[in-house]
């Protein structure tokens, strides 16, 4: 398979369905997500120096 377009990539159109079924799921009635238990995405790597040097 020739792959000219990342779209073609088949771990992307994995991806890509996977996300709709999750946006699908959170958009039924009865899911709620509070703002407290969202899931974050830290910056910093785990064993990685402040980026601030004041921190």
């Amino acid at each position: 398979m020739k792959i000219e377009r990342f779209e073609d990539i088949e771990a992307w159109k994995l991806a890509r369905e996977l996300t709709r079924k999750v946006y699908r799921l959170t958009k039924k009635p009865g899911f709620v997500m509070k703002s407290a238990r969202r899931l974050t995405v830290n910056p910093e790597p785990l064993n990685s120096e402040p980026m601030n040097a004041y921190e």
